[in-house]
């Protein structure tokens, strides 16, 4: 099958300059096997150490998750075969060396909750995993000093996110985290509503659902990965009140 135009023409779009971008990074325009996938987790953006290894190098070999420049020989993918080899590194990505001190967290959710896994684990339903900004930053999200280029960033990405949420596969959306579940109620339009909280006696976390055109959208106020207050337990309780939401649905 060929890959969609708007696919092929969002990897063929250099990257905005002066907004941080990892050198030598491509758009990430998923994670794991989108065209397979029926339930999708979404975050902010890709994380850094998807390119780069802790000492800031560029990841290669065997410590490589996913296409770049180097690996492409060129700055920005538009022959066929580049376009075709940004797709296949992202639709593998978690057959080859995934970050899973961050996947982890949702792929347990996920499994928890009985709705999907990025490895298909169980005989679950296929999870991909999708962001609203598909560069990698660096410094990471929070910490870029100018909230104009996060804004930026935001509104170059917001018709491609759209039209990925227009799959025919996809019925069900995770939003990890306060700030992925602002954007999708500024920039596309999102209509919330507000559920019993997760909580772990100690902190709590929202729950709202809602819909994108048909898909439904379940997220979460704390994002999962931070390590500060995010508690196993409260990580328990969210996995119980999607799967309540879902059961409900």
């Amino acid at each position: 099958m060929g890959i969609p135009g708007y696919i092929a023409d969002r990897i063929r779009t250099p990257a905005p300059k002066d907004c941080y971008v990892v050198p030598e990074s491509t758009p990430v325009v998923w994670f794991g096997e989108f065209e397979r996938a029926t339930v999708a987790t979404l975050g902010l953006n890709p994380s850094r150490q998807e390119f780069l290894s802790t000492e800031g190098d560029l990841l290669l070999g065997g410590d490589r998750r996913l296409a770049n420049a180097r690996t492409l020989g060129t700055a920005v993918p538009s022959a066929e075969n580049e376009v075709r080899q940004v797709v296949a590194d992202c639709n593998s990505y978690f057959q080859r060396n995934p970050y899973s001190a961050w996947f982890d967290h949702l792929e347990r959710l996920m499994v928890a909750a009985s709705v999907a896994s990025y490895y298909g684990v169980d005989g679950l339903p296929l999870a991909c995993h999708l962001d609203l900004v598909q560069w990698a930053t660096d410094p990471v999200w929070d910490r870029i000093p100018d909230p104009t280029i996060r804004h930026t960033l935001l509104e170059r990405d917001r018709d491609f996110l759209r039209a990925q949420l227009n799959s025919p596969r996809l019925r069900l959306v995770l939003a990890n985290g306060r700030g992925v579940i602002s954007e999708l109620e500024r920039s596309l339009d999102v209509r919330f509503s507000y559920r019993e909280p997760a909580s772990d006696g100690q902190k709590e976390s929202r729950i709202v659902v809602g819909r994108v055109a048909r898909v439904q959208v379940i997220g979460w106020s704390q994002n999962l990965q931070s390590a500060f207050g995010v508690s196993n337990a409260l990580r328990r309780s969210i996995a119980v009140r999607v799967s309540e939401e879902l059961a409900r649905s």
